[in-house]
Parts: structure tokens; C-alpha cells; sequence
């Protein structure tokens, strides 16, 4: 088990300290919307294929950078047959095989992270209703003490 299941794991055992697993969860949460935030190396529009970044089929991303790949290997290896050893890197829409690589992994993220992240709100929102008036206060206090810290 690791050392995040494992706190995880022990701040549930202990559900009268509903602070802490609202924060376990909001960290959860934090990193979740960090992966859907993230910006994309290209424009997302792959010849052939349309726009990634609104995809929701993870088969279809896998064709995609099958292309991409399968693309790149066959130019490298027209060069090579031309018998040239320098050309230009090859790009496809504006973007060259890594890029695509990158930016259809984090599809693949989004997707995959989005049936969690909507579990873990849902919890979170199940959660919060436990909390104290007592909690509340120390949640609200702690955050003010936090946003004076940061000189806002």
C-alpha cells in the first residue's frame, strides 16, 4: 500500500476528523484539475483525425498518434532512402511527432481523470455536510491566516 493510500485509508477510519478528509480530497481534487488545466503544445487539430482536444474516445486517440508515428517513421525512412543524412525535422499541423505524443497523453489524462474528479467532488460535497460549526470556523480561519500570509 502506498504512503498516500495509506493516509488516505487512516483519515477515513477517523471520519470525526472531517477536516481532514475534506483536505485529503480537495488535494485529490487539486491535482486532478491541474491535469485538466494543462495547455497543449499544439493547436489540437491533426490532419485527418480533427481537433484532440475535444475527443472523448481514447481508441481514436491511440489511431491518432498510430498516424503520427507511422508518419514520421515513414519520412525519416523515405529521407534515408533519398540518401539524404540532414532534412528538415519532420512536423505534421504544425506540431512534430513529441508534441503530439504530449498533447494526446493529456487527453487521454482528462478523459480517464474525469469520472474521478466528478467522484471526488461528489464525496467532497457529502462530506462537507458532516462539518461542525466549530470545523467551519477553523477551516475559515486557517484560510484567512493563509491569505494574509501570501500579502493579498
Amino acid at each position: 500500500m502506498s504512503e498516500k493510500s495509506k493516509k488516505v485509508t487512516t483519515a477515513l477510519a477517523r471520519i470525526d476528523e472531517v477536516p481532514e478528509v475534506l483536505t485529503l480530497l480537495d488535494q485529490e481534487i487539486g491535482k486532478l484539475k491541474a491535469v485538466t488545466e494543462s495547455v497543449y503544445k499544439t493547436t489540437g487539430n491533426l490532419e485527418g483525425f480533427g481537433d484532440i482536444k475535444t475527443e472523448t474516445k481514447i481508441e481514436n486517440l491511440i489511431r491518432a498518434f498510430s498516424s503520427v508515428k507511422g508518419r514520421e517513421k515513414a519520412y525519416d525512412d523515405a529521407a534515408k532512402h533519398l540518401g539524404l543524412t540532414t532534412y528538415p525535422a519532420f512536423s505534421i499541423s504544425g506540431g512534430n511527432a513529441a508534441d503530439w505524443e504530449k498533447d494526446i497523453r493529456l487527453r487521454i489524462d482528462v478523459i480517464t481523470h474525469s469520472d474521478k474528479l466528478a467522484k471526488l467532488n461528489e464525496y467532497k460535497d457529502k462530506m462537507s455536510k458532516f462539518l461542525s460549526a466549530e470545523d467551519q470556523k477553523a477551516m475559515l480561519l486557517k484560510d484567512m491566516t493563509e491569505y494574509f500570509k501570501l500579502g493579498q
